[in-house]
């Protein structure tokens, strides 16, 4: 699956998916949290390839998750994403 797939596929999935998802990533993310980043998915842009996480989004992560969280958050994604695309 090409990245572009792979993101209309997230902005797509239903809160069960993106639940499932969060737990294949291995993400460290409550119930709660992930009822409250799941919106945050339609926001998502091929442009962020380029450009880089817009600050209100990272501002959004943070108060939800707390600085750190969100930092190893976006570390986790960065790690783990291109071997999810490789494996479809």
């Amino acid at each position: 699956m090409d990245i572009s797939g792979f993101i209309h596929e997230l902005q797509t999935s239903s809160l069960k998916d993106f639940k499932k998802l969060a737990k294949d990533l291995d993400l460290k993310l409550s119930d709660k949290e992930i009822k409250e980043v799941y919106p945050l998915l339609q926001e998502i842009s091929l442009t962020w390839l380029l450009l880089g996480v817009p600050m209100n989004i990272q501002q959004k992560l943070i108060s939800i998750l707390g600085e750190q969280r969100a930092v190893n958050l976006f570390q986790q994604l960065k790690e783990k994403a291109p071997s999810i695309l490789r494996e479809k």
